[in-house]
């Protein structure tokens, strides 16, 4: 079983395009959390890894994996020059308590003075406040 963790764009409440394709091949699980910072990066966010924090976001089963990151890695800017993420697995928390195997894009360009760091590592809350 093969999963992906989401915390910005990619999240079911943006119907961002870059979901469109893959819809299909997306199952949502629950809610999940990480252990991380969240970094507002502009017009998206970055998820960094650190042993302090929580970041939000939504936990979901893929099929055709190699399909969906295709998409996502393309989206996501793995094959740039010089590429802002990663994708790598890390373990994710769902509100239960168990803990899950799951990719995630992570950034790995050094943060710059303008990046804020969205406090409580959720997305939506942020871009909702203004």
């Amino acid at each position: 079983m093969e999963y992906l963790f989401v915390y910005g764009t990619l999240l079911k409440d943006f119907k961002h395009t870059a979901r469109l394709p893959i819809e299909e091949h997306l199952q949502f699980i629950s809610k999940a959390t990480i252990k991380g910072a969240l970094y507002d990066l502009g017009n998206y966010p970055g998820y960094v890894e650190e042993p302090f924090g929580e970041v939000k976001g939504e936990l979901y089963r893929i099929d055709k994996i190699d399909r969906v990151f295709e998409i996502l890695d393309k989206y996501e800017g793995l094959f740039d020059d010089e590429p802002e993420y990663i994708r790598r697995r890390k373990t994710i928390e769902l509100p239960d308590g168990e803990k899950v195997e799951s990719w995630i894009y992570i950034f790995q360009q050094q943060l710059r003075p303008e990046h804020k760091r969205i406090i409580d590592g959720d997305y939506i809350a942020y871009v909702n406040k203004g």
